[in-house]
This record gives structure tokens, sequence and C-alpha cells, in this order.
């Protein structure tokens, strides 16, 4: 891979590949997020750590093993997610468990993570799958962070119907980050 290939990846990733408004993969993630703009910056990196480290284990589980047993692709790789979540829970736990206690939970069931994983191995080589994995996690970690940063800014509720109040306009906020997402849908 040169080095347009691999920007192209890196952009697709972040920007007209959003996993989590284009392909609504870890979705709930993002519009139960009541974290502050900070708190999600740091979910949306132990994610990307997470989607790098699984794709890091998957990929050549699938290429050497699974490929003949794909039924068994699935459960597998939910299985390799949580035991990489609980070792990184092991090895950080006290620098994680005083910042983001419960959020490990949301680590483990996300479905960015598995559907990233199942997604990776279409790729060619492991190289391909940990950039396209690491950049798709940088733009999960964007749409958490832009998300909760427009959740943390004034509203007036009374210019807001009240049917629209809550989670329809938590949607129709969402819907306008994936309209702006596909006007940056490159052809690469």
């Amino acid at each position: 891979m040169d080095f347009k290939v691999i920007l192209g990846v890196i952009l697709a990733g972040i920007l007209s590949n959003n996993i989590a408004l284009l392909e609504f993969l870890g979705t709930g993630a993002v519009l139960e997020n009541e974290r502050s703009s900070k708190k999600s910056l740091t979910l949306g990196l132990g994610t990307t750590l997470v989607m790098v480290i699984s794709t890091l284990i998957t990929w050549p589980l699938n290429k050497y093993l699974l490929h003949e047993v794909s039924y068994l692709q699935t459960m597998a790789f939910v299985l390799v997610v949580l035991i990489v979540v609980e070792v990184i829970h092991l090895i950080a736990k006290n620098i994680l468990d005083n910042y983001c206690r419960s959020d490990f939970v949301k680590f483990a069931i996300n479905g960015a993570v598995l559907g990233l994983c199942i997604h990776n191995t279409h790729q060619e080589t492991l190289v391909a799958a940990l950039i396209n994995s690491a950049a798709i996690g940088i733009g999960f970690m964007l749409t958490m962070t832009v998300y909760a940063k427009l959740k943390d800014t004034e509203v007036d509720e009374e210019a807001i119907p009240p049917t629209f109040r809550g989670l329809p306009i938590d949607l129709l906020t969402a819907g306008m980050m994936v309209l702006a997402l596909l006007a940056l849908n490159f052809k690469f």
C-alpha cells in the first residue's frame, strides 16, 4: 500500500465510512451518551483501542481458522471482544475505574466493535485491517465527542415543540450529522 491509499483509507474511515452514523453500529452508545465531551473523548479512545486490538486478533483468527466455518465467526468474535475488554480493564483498572467505571460494559456490547471486526475480515492484509480499524475508531471517537458537545450546548426548550423534546430531537441531531457526513462522501 502506498501513502495515497493509506491516507484515503484513513480519511474514509474517519469521515465517509463513519460506522456509528452511516452504518448504525454503536449508535446506542452515541445517542445514550450523557457524558461530558472530555469523558466522551476517553470513551472513544478506549473504543478505538478495543477495535485495534480486536482486529489484531480476529483478522488472523478468521483468515487461518474460521474461513472454513464462517457460521462460528460471530460467536468467536464476540468472545474475542469480551476477552480484550476484560484484559484492558484488568491492566488499566486503577486509571480507568476512577474515570469511567461503567463504560467497560459499553465497550463489550458495542456493535461498532463487533461490526468492524466482521467488516475487517474482507481486508486483504492485516496492516490494511489495522489501519481501517484505527481510522474507524477515530471516526467513532469524533462522533461521540461532537455529539456530546452538541448535547452540552444550551437549547431553548420552548423553541422545540413538545413532541420533539428528548429522543426525537436527539435523532434529528444525529440525522443532521449523517447528512453532513454524506456530503463528505469521498470516492477513493
